[in-house]
């Protein structure tokens, strides 16, 4: 499947956004089937691994790259906004993951949610009821919505890409067909969004690097170089087999 230009633009993953989004519905339909709030319902995590990323450096890429070599989903951010509204339409879902006291979702989320959400509550918890489903049920490449900041730390593995700020500035202008000045302050913005959204959400600092296992320079690297390290970081982590 190829990356549309729209894509490309916004750091898109080429993934195939429909087939997931019918194997996330399956997943919704079995979550409903759980009708008893009361049932302590002992779902483990899969392996999961998140992606932050600097805007330009790569990190989507290399997330595709890691999804494909270890055939896990990728879930990039288009692709989990979309979720949440399929999952906005599915009350009964939403009702067992609301009122069921012992489960998977409840205590991995519920002080998150009470203690360190402080604006858009209803949309980012959504999101995290989306990031949650999808690695209860397989593994997956979960990239950018600070899935590092939601998900249970035991289970997965949380990285940040970054790359050298020249090196960020010529991959923006050629993707996006600007001249270095434009690609710059285009660069500043997407790392200026991206920060403001876990600032406001989560009260953390998305540069921060004690919040990831492990920082990859793709400039040093490059994009497979990094895919293979973050590989074989989860093989020492025991999440995936080597």
């Amino acid at each position: 499947m190829t990356t549309s230009t729209e894509e490309r633009r916004h750091g898109g993953i080429a993934t195939s956004q429909v087939e997931y989004q019918m194997r996330f519905h399956a997943i919704m339909a079995r979550a409903a089937a759980h009708a008893d709030p009361e049932v302590k319902h002992q779902k483990s995590f899969e392996p999961f691994l998140t992606i932050s990323r600097e805007a330009g450096s790569g990190g989507a890429e290399v997330a595709r790259r890691v999804g494909d070599r270890l055939n896990w989903a990728v879930l990039d951010k288009e692709l989990v906004d979309s979720l949440a509204a399929d999952l906005e339409l599915e009350p009964r879902v939403l009702k067992l993951m609301d009122e069921t006291r012992a489960n998977w979702f409840s205590e991995t989320l519920l002080n998150l949610f009470n203690s360190r959400l402080v604006a858009q509550q209803s949309y980012v918890e959504l999101l995290g009821k989306v990031v949650a489903l999808a690695a209860s049920a397989e593994p997956v490449v979960v990239v950018g919505r600070g899935a590092h900041l939601i998900l249970p730390t035991e289970h997965g593995h949380r990285i940040r890409v970054i790359a050298p700020e020249p090196a960020r500035v010529t991959a923006i202008a050629r993707c996006e067909g600007l001249d270095r000045s434009l690609a710059e302050k285009r660069m500043n913005e997407i790392d200026a969004d991206r920060q403001g959204f876990i600032r406001r959400n989560f009260r953390s600092d998305a540069t921060d690097a004690s919040l990831y296992d492990l920082v990859v320079n793709t400039g040093t690297l490059g994009i497979d170089g990094s895919a293979e390290v973050i590989i074989r970081s989860l093989e020492v982590r025991g999440l995936c087999l080597s």
